[in-house]
């Protein structure tokens, strides 16, 4: 019938569109060339390269004849959790996206491919007595850093993104711009009291707060933990403050007001974790005299 032949002419039509024939590895630099002239992070673009590289090298054909059963059989054999193949099929997904709307690709064939159920992946916290320690190893330079995660609950990203005229110790507020937050969207995070001491001799400082790249920041954080004695926990210094703040205030809702993501998540991810007097121990780790002395005359 006519509409069974108006749909066939328009698969047709679509799969036999004009394209540039371009190979993947092509596409994937053309790609990181605007993500950079974007200002996308170093971080993110590390990522884009590290797992499009490997597609890509996988892939030595034209992207337009990649398929979705090849990209579905490719994610099939990738021997990681499925959080990562989840994380790879994003990745993979925004380049065709790219594709398509540069003309390399007449559609995107990772729409077709199926997600996987992410792992559950244990929140690993520290204690307050590790928190001290970390604080003992980490550099002058580092301090802020660590800080900011551990009693303000920054993202490392954020972290790294962060202007020293975005932390108002007077106003006792951080400002995480919508052009620093990995949601992209504006919050007011509080500074709390030892928040504050530890970041009162850097009063005054101006620019990044952590003026190295993206690779010295994660070698500094397993510098630090090495000389602390103790292992580096991914994302330890945000799950912690989640974990004594929450115990603390018992408001999903208000962490996660603080913390830039849902209440469910809070709720699900930090309910009971620490007790409310161990939240108490956390938020009251401040620095000695002579910490503060020190890092007031190299400041």
């Amino acid at each position: 019938d006519v509409s069974s032949v108006l749909e066939a002419v328009n698969f047709w039509a679509l799969r036999n569109k004009p394209v540039t024939r371009e190979s993947v590895s092509e596409v994937v630099e053309k790609m990181l060339i605007v993500k950079r002239n974007e200002q996308s992070s170093e971080r993110h673009l590390g990522d884009l390269r590290s797992r499009l590289g490997r597609f890509a090298a996988d892939f030595q054909k034209d992207c337009c004849d990649v398929t979705t059963a090849q990209i579905q059989h490719w994610l099939d054999d990738l021997n990681l959790s499925n959080t990562s193949k989840n994380n790879y099929r994003t990745r993979i997904h925004s380049l065709f996206e790219f594709a398509v709307t540069r003309g390399y690709a007449a559609d995107n064939p990772v729409k077709a491919t199926q997600t996987v159920k992410a792992d559950d992946v244990a929140i690993e916290i520290y204690t307050p007595v590790e928190m001290r320690k970390l604080l003992a190893a980490a550099s002058i330079e580092f301090v802020p850093s660590v800080v900011l995660g551990g009693f303000a609950g920054l993202r490392s990203a954020e972290i790294q993104r962060l202007a020293w005229e975005d932390i108002r110790l007077a106003e006792r507020h951080i400002v995480v711009g919508k052009d620093k937050a990995k949601t992209a969207s504006r919050r007011i995070v509080p500074i709390w009291e030892n928040c504050a001491t530890w970041l009162a001799p850097y009063a005054g400082h101006a620019g990044a707060v952590w003026g190295g790249g993206y690779s010295q920041f994660y070698d500094e954080q397993k510098r630090t933990a090495k000389e602390a004695g103790i292992a580096w926990k991914r994302n330890g210094l945000r799950h912690s403050y989640a974990s004594y703040r929450f115990a603390q205030t018992m408001d999903a809702g208000r962490v996660a007001g603080e913390l830039g993501n849902s209440a469910v998540v809070v709720h699900r991810h930090y309910r009971e974790l620490v007790t409310p007097k161990a939240g108490e121990e956390w938020f009251a780790i401040k620095p000695s005299r002579e910490v503060s002395n020190i890092i007031s005359a190299v400041g």
